[in-house]
């Protein structure tokens, strides 16, 4: 029998977003929930022709204006089909069989994924109890092991907690000869980047996403930033197609109308606050967050309000699969409307939530953590 790589035989499926999501109020996979720019979709169809889709891409000037609103240069810039494609450039580019890849936990399980498909070890440091970055830990694991690649998701999925500036600056400088990933998928909704740093940092690389707030999810469009020579490296392995016409010529339509996201950003910003204070007036523990989503503590029956909230329509992430996520949902906020449906539908299954006061909720929580939630 033909058999694969032993990494290829070790890895652990993802769970992508189940089908038949049609119809649903997808607050699950931290889309945008109401849609994409309408100047789009007049775009594409003004340019859907025959003869438009049989030619091959031409990349550069639309690598030119995605630059410019970035704000770096067209070298330091290459595109990606999403996030996951960018992420799988960096392994292509530098990891070889045994190599490690730093990540604190939970994280955005991607970077494990690809790096384990290049036959790669990971070393898991885990946050702390109160859901920060453990930066001793992590310098220090910089310092005393071979690191070839560390990601960090900031703000961080699935807990939507943000890294100050001064602890990546810290990371970056501990540790000059490994690469370091700061991935900006949720930036929109928090305000903080790095991305001006990649000409001070030769090994900072910045990866940013439109299935967010620009809501084009559906296209795969995702970017990866770095220095000029950091970015030519990555360049050479990369798939020469790996970007379609229509994701990029979408792309710069986006940018050309970016005040849409930053609209839908504010949205979803006004509706975190909204949701978070009612999960205050429950007593239902969260987790504080900078993205558009807040992972809650709904307790042993999570499962079971996640059934029922799609029966009534609504979708939303259940991690009870997890040992160490059992007990908890993660909810996308989207619009003002759609946040205020949740609202009633989560009150509606009050007697199935394990709420707690606000004091024991955050034991509870933290408690939890340190038991077993980032193994």
């Amino acid at each position: 029998m033909i058999r694969p790589r032993k990494a290829i035989e070790r890895l652990k499926k993802y769970r992508p977003p189940l089908e038949g999501r049609g119809g649903k109020l997808r607050l699950d996979f931290n889309e945008n929930t109401v849609g994409c720019d309408p100047a789009v979709a007049r775009a594409l169809r003004r340019l859907f022709r025959p003869e438009w889709l049989s030619r091959y891409p031409e990349y550069e000037e639309g690598r030119s204006e995605l630059a410019r609103h970035f704000g770096v240069r067209r070298e330091e810039l290459l595109l990606a089909n999403g996030t996951d494609d960018a992420i799988k450039m960096i392994c292509d580019a530098f990891v070889d069989p045994g190599d490690t890849l730093l990540v604190p936990a939970p994280t955005f399980p991607v970077y494990e994924f690809f790096h384990h498909v290049a036959g790669g070890r990971v070393l898991r440091v885990r946050y702390d109890e109160h859901f920060r970055l453990p930066l001793r830990e992590i310098v220090a694991a910089l310092r005393r092991t071979r690191v070839r690649w560390a990601a960090f998701a900031n703000p961080n999925n699935p807990t939507g907690t943000s890294i100050p500036p001064c602890d990546l600056r810290a990371i970056l400088e501990a540790a000059p000869r490994t690469v370091v990933l700061v991935d900006e998928a949720y930036c929109d909704f928090s305000g903080e980047t790095v991305l001006p740093w990649i000409r001070k940092y030769e090994n900072l690389i910045v990866t940013r996403t439109f299935s967010k707030a620009f809501g084009l999810a559906a296209l795969r469009m995702g970017f990866l930033m770095a220095n000029r020579n950091l970015a030519e490296m990555i360049h050479r392995a990369q798939n020469p197609f790996a970007v379609n016409s229509v994701a990029l010529v979408s792309a710069c339509e986006a940018v050309r109308h970016s005040e849409f996201a930053r609209a839908y950003a504010a949205q979803a910003r006004a509706s975190r606050s909204m949701l978070t204070r009612k999960l205050d007036a429950m007593g239902i523990p969260y987790v504080p967050s900078a993205a558009n989503f807040v992972l809650t503590r709904v307790g042993d029956r999570a499962s079971e309000i996640a059934r029922r909230l799609r029966k009534k329509g609504i979708l939303v992430r259940d991690w009870n699969y997890d040992p160490h996520l059992r007990g908890y949902l993660r909810f996308t906020v989207g619009s003002a409307a759609q946040t205020r449906r949740l609202i009633r539908e989560l009150e509606a299954l009050t007697g199935l939530v394990e709420s707690r006061d606000g004091r024991k909720a955050w034991r509870d929580l933290t408690a939890f953590s340190s038991t077993g939630w980032f193994a």
